[in-house]
């Protein structure tokens, strides 16, 4: 099926129908995405189901071979471990080979939110449509489960092979985070090397692009930052750079990688001028993670970052955000900042209406050695996490360590008026220090503190053990 025919089919009158291995026909609606295999559309009055058909006839040596890939990925475990992958149902056998899949209610392709905000900058609009739709918590949420389901699916030697923002669907809701990969006929068992060389124009690693390698675990690595990276800035991270803007016959070559990425810290030549400040929507913990990316991984794909370790560094950013009030501000979410300040529309925000928690190690000074201080016994994580009026779990493990999710509740935090309230949770062991004091106080219940902008403590553990803890100052 070529890409005119198509849409001359689509666009007429006349109805297209396919029909599956079980008999069922399908009136097909709008399409959604065209693919190196195929064509995915709508399904006229059924939501929840898509189907994708080869772009070729079934004589085509190119559809046979895609008809084996698709039974080889019906028989992957992604099902088993419930994996939000939009696997083959039913099989379509005419006109041409293809396959029935389903697709949760509610939502839309990660492009649209790539479109929304592009298009506010094209119309000199600035940041409206980064926070009309969803803004940075949107983002940074929808980026770190995309990456633990990646991370999932590449501990079991499985690549996705063909990432890019249109076959990945996320919640059309703002409140919500919930992702969706809708192509998974590319699916290998390729953890380093394969003969499958496909990938979407804009996303594909530039091994791939030079043909030097087929998909693996490290081109999806590729793909996932180039999206992660566009999301948050709305900027290509090697097209939008100077050299590109100035002469656009050099694109082919900033995508093999033989041009420096926009943000290089010693090559200026592709510096990018436009776009989100990086400031802005990047914590410095994964504006590295972009740069061993797109400048180590650009030459050596196993230095990229791995999947697990972009969702730590996303979660952690995720756990960082201020909500700009909508009374007041934009109702966007910020990195925290010391001046409170919301740099989508600059409202600066009441001293007592945030707080930042530091997470720290603390460790008896007898296990330091002999020549060890008493503040030595404190060993900052970088970890944080900011507290608001919404109550705030605290958890065994902080948040953008792996195990956060499943670590035992401590304690819940929140800001009542001018008063932090701490709630240990049942049977924990939290103990509170006072500004000032080397004492270590038992909580057995809700505490209640007023600010008085000066530095506590909460420890979770006693002073002879190892444990965690958070510092901050009310």
């Amino acid at each position: 099926m070529s890409t005119s025919k198509s849409k001359q089919q689509v666009g007429s009158s006349k109805p297209q129908r396919v029909q599956d291995d079980r008999g069922t026909v399908y009136e097909l609606a709008d399409k959604l995405a065209i693919g190196g295999q195929g064509v995915v559309f709508r399904i006229q009055h059924d939501s929840r189901l898509l189907i994708k058909v080869s772009k070729w006839p079934d004589t085509d040596v190119r559809t046979q071979a895609w008809r084996k890939q698709i039974e080889v990925v019906h028989r992957m475990p992604i099902v088993e471990n419930d994996l939000p992958i939009a696997m083959p149902k039913t099989l379509i056998v005419k006109p041409r080979a293809g396959y029935v899949m389903e697709l949760m209610e509610g939502l839309v392709p990660l492009e649209d939110l790539l479109l929304q905000a592009q298009e506010a900058f094209h119309q000199g609009n600035g940041l409206q449509g980064f926070v009309d739709s969803g803004g940075l918590d949107r983002r940074l949420r929808l980026l770190a489960r995309l990456a633990r389901v990646l991370a999932k699916l590449h501990g079991l030697a499985i690549a996705h092979g063909d990432l890019s923002p249109k076959n990945i669907f996320v919640s059309r809701s703002h409140e919500h985070a919930q992702v969706w990969l809708i192509d998974c006929d590319n699916l290998s068992y390729a953890v380093r090397n394969s003969n499958l060389q496909l990938y979407t124009p804009d996303y594909g690693a530039p091994e791939l692009l030079r043909g030097e390698a087929g998909i693996s675990t490290y081109t999806d690595v590729w793909s996932f930052a180039v999206m992660a990276f566009q999301l948050l800035t709305a900027l290509h991270p090697f097209k939008g750079g100077e050299m590109v803007d100035q002469d656009s016959e050099l694109e082919t070559q900033a995508l093999r990688g033989e041009l420096p990425w926009v943000d290089h810290p010693d090559d200026e030549r592709n510096r990018a001028y436009m776009g989100v400040s990086r400031d802005l929507v990047c914590t410095p913990a994964l504006k590295q993670l972009f740069d061993r990316c797109f400048r180590v991984g650009l030459i050596n794909a196993d230095e990229r970052p791995v999947m697990s370790e972009w969702a730590e560094v996303l979660e952690s950013a995720a756990a960082q955000q201020v909500l700009c009030n909508a009374v007041e501000g934009c109702g966007s979410t910020f990195l925290w900042n010391a001046a409170l300040v919301c740099p989508f529309c600059e409202t600066r925000h009441t001293v007592g209406t945030s707080l930042r928690l530091s997470h720290f190690v603390v460790a008896p000074i007898c296990e330091l050695g002999e020549d060890a201080k008493p503040s030595d016994r404190w060993m900052p994580t970088n970890f944080h996490q900011v507290v608001a009026q919404q109550p705030v779990d605290l958890r065994a493990a902080p948040p953008g360590t792996s195990t956060y999710s499943e670590s035992e509740l401590v304690a819940t935090v929140w800001i009542d008026g001018g008063e932090l309230v701490i709630r240990p949770a049942r049977r924990s062991n939290v103990l509170f220090q006072a500004s000032g004091s080397s004492k270590l106080v038992p909580l057995p219940r809700r505490l209640s503190l007023p600010r008085n902008s000066v530095q506590h403590a909460l420890h979770f553990g006693g002073p002879a053990n190892i444990h965690d803890a958070w510092r901050f100052k009310w």
